[in-house]
């Protein structure tokens, strides 16, 4: 992080750079804020967070300190997160993450596919998958040149193209795969193929360069070039010149090249490329290109997208419910001024922070306190009372969103007088979000709403007893959180991580597919449940029938409530 000051004796204005995620940064920001609130020295303050998409709880509360002492605060927020967060909570903040309309990129009509020593996979895996399109296909791959190519032959039983290994002066056809034949360099000018047996380029014949830089110059910024495993300089200087006619270059990453790296090593190094993907999201990127206006958040387009993500950012959405998926991916294309799949895609695979923002879009994050209070009744009456034998009550919120699940959860934790031999896990997939619950910050409209639901579940005292209302926002009692922990996990592929004596689980496995919802509660819930314990899903949720299936029975009287089957060993 770096701050940029700027005063002119009325004015203080910190330009903040960084993601301020390092507790050292967090306290530098926190100690100049204290400072300017201690000092009474500032009369009006500008903080411009350029990169930053949360901010600290003690931040946050610094700034609504600062207006409290008549302070005339401006805060620019140029992340999209930021700006809905510091929103959320009352606070006066200008957006600059406005995303106008991208110009679309043209049309591919040419893609070019190269590689050396374990490229092979990969161009049969990227071409199978390849859908009907117009652009033409064009392949070299290093071979011995008294070496027999087969890859002509292997690609006709993988795609629907017609698949050539072409001779001099073969007219250019779309929806059809040109082949580099051995010992013989393939260019391609004036919509023609032309092989020629020059000599060897960086010790290759047929050369990577020589069809690269061919292609540049034929089709510009139509083409779309992906570099493959390898080793050698051959296709370095080929994708700075695709780079330079506006084409688009990809890389394969290297690490899923071991030990075949130098090649997208070195093109990587050499710093003209666009993207540097592994296969599965090469393949989803070359895929929506070549169908351009054809591709849709759908059917075969969304499972590729979503292979590519996984693959990219390591977040898993394929057991989601489709309709659901497409209408998130159709929204934030719109607030991105994406319209064509084909460039969303794209965008988001090359930037993170638009990915930060599809992911708060595809996570649910509905939450409130209390929410469903006939639920937190029947755990104040019949389930945490049957716990209290339990030397440890360990609790797992899953899907814990903003975090209002939890802190009630600890609210009546404490009014049962469990609170401190009780750990709450709360858990989401969502790290902005976690952010957001960890700050024990919440809106203040939630407040009356909040005050009805404690006192449907059955509440003892006051709601405000948990909370300090303030002018901008609601805190939680910080001796709440000392209770709850909260992780980034994600039911659909990190399991179990510890036993719990009961889990919560609502309104979340309702976005899962029926493959993924059975997957979750036979591998997380029945493995993570102690014996003696409760799940509790949302009353949403319809998953009675699947639930027992899986090896619950139901419990009482509330509904959706449920143990593992068998006979209880009380502890």
């Amino acid at each position: 992080m770096s701050i940029a000051v700027q005063d002119n004796g009325v004015l203080h204005k910190y330009a903040i750079l960084g993601r301020l995620e390092q507790a050292g940064e967090q306290q530098e920001l926190l100690v100049r804020l204290q400072d300017l609130c201690a000092g009474g020295a500032a009369t009006a303050l500008e903080l411009d967070f350029y990169d930053a998409d949360t901010l600290p709880g003690a931040v946050i509360e610094s700034l609504a300190d600062l207006l409290d002492r008549g302070v005339k605060l401006k805060i620019v927020a140029y992340h999209a997160l930021l700006s809905h967060s510091l929103m959320r909570l009352g606070l006066p903040v200008l957006p600059m993450s406005h995303q106008p309309p991208r110009a679309p990129r043209p049309r591919c009509k040419a893609l070019v596919l190269a590689g050396s020593a374990q490229s092979l996979d990969k161009i049969l895996y990227i071409v199978g998958r390849l859908p009907p399109g117009d652009a033409s296909v064009f392949i070299a791959q290093h071979v011995q040149e008294d070496q027999v190519n087969l890859l002509d032959k292997l690609l006709k039983v993988r795609t629907e193209y017609r698949v050539l290994m072409p001779q001099s002066l073969t007219p250019v056809e779309s929806g059809v795969i040109y082949v580099a034949p051995p010992a013989h360099h393939m260019k391609v000018a004036h919509g023609l193929i032309y092989l020629t047996r020059d000599r060897k380029i960086q010790f290759a014949r047929p050369s990577i360069d020589v069809l690269f830089e061919s292609v540049a110059g034929e089709y510009g910024a139509e083409a779309l070039a992906v570099l493959l495993c390898g080793y050698g300089q051959d296709g370095v200087a080929g994708c700075a010149a695709l780079k330079a006619a506006g084409a688009s270059v990809i890389i394969e990453d290297s690490a899923e090249c071991e030990p075949a790296c130098v090649l997208p090593d070195s093109a990587r190094s050499a710093g003209a490329f666009d993207l540097v993907l592994k296969c599965p999201a090469i393949t989803s990127v070359a895929a929506a290109s070549i169908a351009g206006d054809a591709a849709t958040p759908g059917g075969e387009w969304l499972e590729l997208f979503l292979q590519a993500v996984q693959s990219r950012y390591d977040y898993d959405f394929r057991g989601y419910q489709r309709d659901s998926l497409e209408r998130r991916i159709r929204n934030a294309g719109r607030d991105f001024g994406l319209d064509g799949f084909a460039d969303f895609q794209r965008a988001v695979l090359a930037e993170p922070p638009l990915f930060q923002r599809l992911l708060a879009e595809m996570s649910v994050g509905v939450s409130g306190f209390f929410r469903h209070p006939e639920q937190f009744r029947c755990l104040r009456e019949e389930i945490l009372p049957y716990l209290t034998s339990f030397p440890l009550i360990k609790i797992w919120s899953a899907g814990c969103a903003t975090g209002e699940e939890a802190y009630s959860l600890a609210i009546l934790l404490e009014e049962l007088g469990l609170l401190e031999k009780s750990r709450i896990f709360a858990t989401d997939i969502n790290p902005y979000l976690l952010e957001l619950a960890k700050s024990g910050l919440f809106p203040t409209e939630a407040l009356a709403g909040s005050r009805e639901n404690y006192l449907a579940s059955g509440g003892t005292r006051y709601f405000d007893a948990y909370v300090t209302p303030g002018g901008h926002f609601l805190k939680a009692d910080p001796r709440l959180r000392e209770h709850i922990l909260f992780y980034r996990h994600s039911l659909a592929h990190d399991g179990v991580f510890n036993e719990f004596q009961l889990i919560l689980c609502r309104n979340v496995l309702i976005y899962f597919d029926a493959g993924l919802q059975k997957q979750v509660l036979q591998q997380c819930f029945v493995r993570s449940l102690h014996r003696d314990g409760f799940l509790l899903l949302g009353p949403q949720d319809g998953l009675r029938h699947l639930a027992l299936a899986q090896g619950f029975a139901a419990y009482g009287r509330c509904g959706h409530f449920y143990r593992l089957r068998g006979e209880p060993a009380h502890a």
